[in-house]
């Protein structure tokens, strides 16, 4: 599968296929400590929270690939990482597949759209791809995150099971 779209302003695709002249900072795990402030983090899981040093994004990269895909979302013209996209494959039925989705945009760039944005993108490129639903986990005070995925049409589901995190979901089939 190939793992790579494109919007107005990103190139988007696995954070591990970009070449040194396609960034300007090549070393994702400069990118990765970079992106993960406190600020950023603080919606996230309790265990991925807090400042992050070169030993913990290395860490947290390895912990990304071993389980989900992780897509680097760069701005077009400057070929600076903003953000990113992670998902993984939450089951299948003879609809399709379903995947659940995370993402991240850099502190610097919030309140600008392009989560809106990168969020849009993956939605076409699960289009093309035949996946035929999209969940997404969200902390209930993460009003921009909620914002986000309901500017794309996403739906309120539930809670999930430990009543901490919104779902929402997109689907593709109807």
């Amino acid at each position: 599968m190939n793992y790579k779209y494109t919007t107005n302003r990103l190139i988007v695709k696995e954070w591990n296929s970009f070449e040194p002249k396609e960034l300007d900072k090549p070393n994702l795990v400069d990118i990765v400590e970079e992106m993960l402030i406190p600020d950023v983090t603080k919606r996230f899981p309790v265990m991925w929270r807090g400042d992050y040093d070169k030993k913990r994004a290395k860490f947290w990269i390895q912990e990304r690939d071993s389980e989900s895909k992780t897509l680097l979302a760069v701005e077009k013209e400057t070929k600076k990482p903003l953000g990113y996209i992670n998902f993984f494959k939450e089951g299948s039925c003879s609809h399709g597949t379903y995947l659940r989705l995370g993402y991240l945009v850099s502190h610097a760039m919030w309140n600008n759209g392009l989560a809106t944005e990168l969020v849009e993108g993956f939605i076409h490129w699960c289009k093309e791809n035949n996946i035929s639903s999209i969940l997404a986990g969200v902390d209930p005070d993460n009003k921009a995150s909620i914002r986000v995925l309901e500017k794309n049409n996403f739906l309120t589901q539930t809670t999930d099971t430990n009543g901490v995190r919104l779902l929402f979901e997109y689907d593709l089939i109807n």
